[in-house]
């Protein structure tokens, strides 16, 4: 067993950089990015200063360089991945001046060893050689100045890029900062965790909770009323989407009879009753789906390990019809529900973005959402490595949770 854990822990570095690769290349070549929206909001702002209908054209080449560098669109795809991994140090503080004739400039730019101040460099070009220096003339560490040319530059005076290198990364515990908001992004991410992780830490215990007693129950009642009739209405659950589901409750339950909040969901100013009050109508239908399929997978797993060849030899062994169905065929059944426990682990992490934006209840569905929509391709990065690292190590926990249910399966070479 632990040699298995150490073998799939340590493919998890290689899968996590394959999923976080394709997906950062494709926030590289998707449209609408956070360049273009950018500058769809500087010209909006430029008509509304203006009386008259300003040029729809592109901004100046400095701030289309600007925003590039800003968002890392200045550098190759993949030396921009291992930058965003932390594998590479990038620039983690810049500016750019100009040189004045003599060849001089002035540049302030964030103190590193003070954090939220600032101080001033001086930069000088002497035989092609650029120097960034302090006023006592002396070099800082890691910083530097070179030459950051532009096409088509309608300024003459020479541009030049101070900047500091530094790891800043994946790797640093770093996920840079939101498009959106100009936020870090785990500052983001991490003031919407406790609403997820609320609503996915109920979803999971009462879905497995309800629908493992409701399965044993119909299966040991087959073809009985109770089998037919919780069946009909768990197909009508499970036929019913659960966005669907979320705006008739809302209607009827919220706005008609105003049983329950129609909207929000503030967990710093709530009471204990206030969170369950908010919570009971979108988590009902978060968890109607799974629970349906749980609980059909349950008896339908339960019936065949009951006419299956091992349960006729306890029977003839003089077992109990308790011994039977409890300890020998339930185990057998509730094998594939713990080969998918893992994986739920992940999709109830991020819940349902439908159900939070139906609610408004600013989860990590909803931002997901809005990053999307918004193509904030930081916190779209952020939330994808979140997920990924839940998916994998839940798929670690599926595997340790049959373990745990079929005594039959070992994790070794023989096996």
């Amino acid at each position: 067993m632990r040699d298995y854990v150490l073998r799939r822990l340590l493919l998890v570095p290689l899968t996590f950089v394959g999923i976080t690769l394709v997906a950062f290349s494709f926030t590289r070549f998707v449209p609408g990015g956070p360049i273009e929206q950018a500058l769809a909001e500087r010209q909006q702002a430029d008509r509304k200063r203006s009386s008259a209908a300003r040029p729809s054209g592109p901004a100046s080449p400095e701030e289309l360089d600007n925003l590039k560098r800003r968002y890392g669109f200045d550098r190759p795809m993949f030396e921009a991945y291992a930058i965003w991994l932390g594998a590479l140090p990038g620039p983690a503080d810049w500016t750019t001046v100009r040189l004045d004739k003599e060849g001089k400039a002035e540049a302030e730019v964030a103190d590193d060893l003070n954090p939220g101040k600032s101080f001033k460099l001086k930069v000088t070009q002497k035989d092609q050689a650029l120097r960034a220096t302090t006023d006592e003339g002396l070099p800082r560490r890691n910083w530097h100045a070179k030459l950051a040319p532009l096409p088509d530059d309608a300024d003459k005076a020479v541009r030049v890029l101070v900047y500091r290198n530094a790891y800043s990364g994946l790797l640093q515990g770093q996920l840079g900062d939101s498009t959106g908001s100009d936020k870090p992004v785990w500052n983001e991410i991490k003031s919407r965790l406790p609403i997820s992780a609320w609503f996915g830490g109920w979803s999971l215990f009462l879905a497995y909770a309800i629908s493992i007693p409701l399965g044993v129950a119909k299966a040991l009642r087959r073809d009985g009323w109770f089998d037919r009739l919780s069946s009909q209405i768990l197909f009508i659950l499970y036929s019913i989407p659960g966005f669907i589901l979320a705006v008739a409750m809302l209607q009827l339950l919220c706005f008609k009879m105003g049983w329950f909040p129609t909207k929000g969901f503030d967990w710093a100013h709530l009471s204990w009753a206030g969170r369950f009050h908010h919570t009971i109508v979108p988590l009902t239908c978060e968890m109607v789906g799974a629970f349906t399929a749980l609980t059909l997978f349950t008896r339908n797993g339960l019936l065949d390990n009951l006419a299956a060849d091992y349960v006729r030899t306890a029977k003839a062994k003089g077992l109990s019809h308790g011994r039977i169905v409890f300890v020998h065929a339930l185990r057998n059944s509730l094998i594939p529900l713990a080969a998918t426990f893992g994986g739920n682990l992940g999709f109830f992490l991020t819940g349902s973005f439908l159900i939070e934006v139906t609610f408004n209840i600013p989860g990590l569905g909803l931002l997901g959402y809005d990053s999307l929509v918004h193509r904030d391709f930081p916190v779209f990065l952020g939330l994808l490595t979140l997920s990924s690292i839940a998916m994998l190590l839940g798929n670690i926990i599926s595997d340790l949770c049959v373990a745990a249910v079929d005594p039959r399966i070992r994790f070794d070479k023989k096996a």
